[in-house]
C-alpha cells in the first residue's frame, strides 16, 4: 500500500510538471476552426490543377488545430525583360527545369530547380496555355493559339510540336481522363471539347451540353476513376465528362461566384484526393467552388469580408494544392494570396507586398511588372517543399518556400 501511494504522487507531480498551457503561435485573420488532427497524406493524389497540370506530389504535413505558417518569398536569379504577357505554362523534366512556353509572344523560359534561376531560351514557342502531365511519360502544352500540341518528353527535357488541328482550338484548360484521353474544353461561346488520345495520337472533339448562356469552360481536373469536372468561366453550371466519355451538366443551383455575368469566372480546378473533392478558386469571383465526387454536388463557400474590402478585382489566376496541404492562390493583378484548408474549408490571407518590394519604394520597381493587366503570375508549379509561379507581366519570378 504505501508503495501504491508513492507512486500515485510521482505520477501526479509528473502530470503537474507537463499541464503547464502550451504556448500557441499568432496568425492573422484566422476565423473559428474546431480542433481536428488529419492524415499526413492529405496533400497526395493531387492529380491536376487549374490548367490540368499536375505538379509533384507535396511532402508530408499535419493539418491540425494550428494553421501553418505562410510560406516564405523568393525571388529567383536571372531577369528576362520584353513582353512576358501570359507565360501560362509550367512543365517539370526530370533533370529539374520547369519549360515554360509563350501565350501571344514568342518565349521558352526556363526555370531551373536546382540553383533558383531562371533563362530564356533562343527557340521560342507561341500560343499555348496550360498543360497536362499525362501518364504515357510526356506532358502536353494546350493549344491555344496554335494548331499544334506541344509536348514535353519528362525523362529528356526534349520539345517537340505536332501539328493536329486545321484551326487554333482556343483551348484554356486540359484534364486526363479514362483510357489516357485528355479532354480540353474551348474558352468560347460555342462551346467544344477537344481531345487527345494519347495512346494513337488522334485529336476529335464533341459539343457537350451548354453551361450557360455564354458557353465558356476555363478548367478542369480529374478524379482517379477518370471523371473529369470542368467549372463555368462565364456560365452557372458545371460540366461533367465521366470515365466513359460520356458529358453532363451537374443537377444543383446555379453557380454565381457571388457576382454575375462576366465576372464570374472561375479559371481553375484542382482535385484533392485525401477529401476526393475539386477545388475552383476564382479570378474575379467571391466565392470558392467545392465539388463533391463522391456524388456530384457542389457547393460555393465565401471569401472574407475583410480580404474583399482590400483585393483587387482580379485576385487569382492559378490555385494550387501546396505541399502544406492547404489550397492557393496564385498571384494575378495583386499581391495578396488567400488559401483555404480542404478539410475545414477555413479561409486566410496574406499580403506579400513588402515581398515584392524587394528594398525598391514600390512593387513596381522591384518586381518589374509592367501593368496590374499582365499580372504578377500565373501559373505556379509544386516541386518538393517549393512552388514555383510562372511570369506574367514581371521580368523577375518567384517561388514560395514552405516549411519541411
Amino acid at each position: 500500500m504505501k508503495n501504491r501511494r508513492h507512486w500515485k504522487m510521482l505520477l501526479l507531480i509528473a502530470i503537474s510538471i507537463h499541464s503547464e498551457p502550451a504556448f500557441w503561435p499568432h496568425f492573422e485573420r484566422l476565423s473559428n476552426i474546431q480542433p481536428q488532427f488529419y492524415p499526413t497524406d492529405l496533400a497526395l493524389n493531387a492529380r491536376a490543377d487549374s490548367f490540368g497540370n499536375s505538379s509533384a506530389e507535396p511532402g508530408v504535413f499535419f493539418l491540425d488545430a494550428s494553421p501553418p505558417s505562410w510560406p516564405s518569398f523568393k525571388y529567383l536569379k536571372g531577369e528576362i525583360v520584353g513582353d512576358l504577357t501570359k507565360t501560362r505554362t509550367m512543365a517539370l523534366d526530370n533533370k529539374g527545369v520547369i519549360h515554360s512556353l509563350g501565350y501571344k509572344s514568342d518565349m521558352h523560359i526556363k526555370t531551373d530547380v536546382r540553383e533558383d534561376s531562371i533563362e530564356r531560351s533562343a527557340q521560342g514557342y507561341k500560343g499555348f496555355i496550360g498543360n497536362v502531365e499525362s501518364s504515357d511519360g510526356y506532358t502536353y502544352f494546350l493549344p491555344a493559339y496554335s494548331t499544334s500540341m506541344a509536348k514535353l518528353k519528362r525523362s529528356t527535357g526534349e520539345i517537340t510540336l505536332g501539328k493536329k488541328f486545321p484551326s487554333c482550338p482556343q483551348v484554356r484548360s486540359g484534364a486526363e481522363g479514362a483510357n489516357g484521353i485528355i479532354y480540353m474544353p474551348t474558352y468560347t461561346k460555342t462551346l467544344k471539347i477537344y481531345t487527345l488520345n494519347t495512346k494513337t495520337g488522334q485529336t476529335g472533339s464533341f459539343t457537350p451540353p451548354q453551361p450557360g448562356s455564354f458557353g465558356h469552360v476555363w478548367g478542369a481536373a480529374a478524379d482517379p476513376d477518370g471523371n473529369v469536372y470542368m467549372p463555368p468561366a462565364l456560365g452557372n453550371k458545371i460540366l461533367k465528362i465521366d470515365k466513359n466519355g460520356t458529358s453532363f451538366l451537374l443537377k444543383g443551383k446555379p453557380v454565381t461566384s457571388g457576382t454575375s455575368g462576366l465576372n464570374v469566372k472561375y479559371v481553375g480546378a484542382t482535385y484533392v484526393g485525401s477529401v476526393n473533392k475539386v477545388f475552383c478558386l476564382p479570378r474575379t469571383g467571391k466565392k470558392i467552388l467545392i465539388i463533391n465526387c463522391a456524388d456530384d454536388s457542389y457547393e460555393e463557400i465565401d471569401l472574407p469580408a475583410d480580404y474583399l474590402k482590400v483585393a483587387n478585382k482580379n485576385k487569382n489566376f492559378h490555385g494550387f494544392l501546396a505541399p502544406d496541404g492547404w489550397l492557393y492562390s496564385a498571384f494575378w493583378g495583386d499581391t495578396k494570396c488567400f488559401r483555404v484548408n480542404p478539410f475545414t474549408q477555413e479561409i486566410q490571407w496574406k499580403d506579400y507586398e513588402h515581398e515584392f518590394m524587394d528594398g525598391h519604394p514600390t512593387v513596381k520597381e522591384g518586381s518589374g511588372i509592367m501593368s496590374l493587366g499582365t499580372g504578377y503570375s500565373t501559373c505556379a508549379l509544386t516541386n518538393g517543399n517549393d512552388v514555383y509561379l510562372g511570369l506574367a507581366g514581371t521580368s523577375r519570378a518567384i517561388k514560395l518556400e514552405f516549411e519541411k
